[in-house]
């Protein structure tokens, strides 16, 4: 020993052992290691599993979704043929009165509450039915004041 050196140091401690620290038998760091890969291959499995029933649940979702929306896109389109054509009827009906003046057709209201697409086509036909209505009344007593 070296006469310079006054204190003398213990020896390192030896390493604990993988049963002292997490409770399992000690093995080579191998097995562990394959242990670990197994486990999580089989998660990685499960979850793909998983995510294949996911996937054919959304990509039914998806197509009933896509023909709903062409299914409202049709009767919007139908919607909007009939009240351009009541609207063209309705000028044309009135296009003899010179005190009306005739402008271009309206835009949606869009702070009507929504309801259903029947009711507003029933009052669309309605209202229209009540201008011909109108209409023909006046004609009738037009001509009885003519004679």
């Amino acid at each position: 020993m070296n006469p310079m050196m006054t204190h003398t140091f213990d020896p390192v401690p030896s390493q604990r052992r993988s049963e002292e620290v997490i409770g399992v038998p000690a093995g080579s760091a191998v097995e562990r290691y394959k242990e670990i890969i197994a486990i999580a291959a089989d998660a990685a499995a499960r979850q793909r599993k998983l995510d294949e029933v996911r996937c054919t649940e959304l990509a039914e979702k998806l197509a009933a979704t896509q023909r709903r929306i062409a299914e409202v896109c049709d009767r919007e389109r139908v919607v909007r043929m009939g009240a351009a054509l009541h609207w063209e009827q309705a000028v044309e009906q009135l296009w003899d009165e010179r005190w009306l003046q005739m402008v271009t057709f309206p835009l949606p209201d869009e702070t009507v509450p929504p309801r259903p697409p029947g009711e507003y086509i029933q009052e669309m036909d309605t209202a229209y039915q009540a201008l011909e209505d109108s209409l023909s009344k006046r004609t009738l007593l037009r001509r009885k004041q003519k004679d």
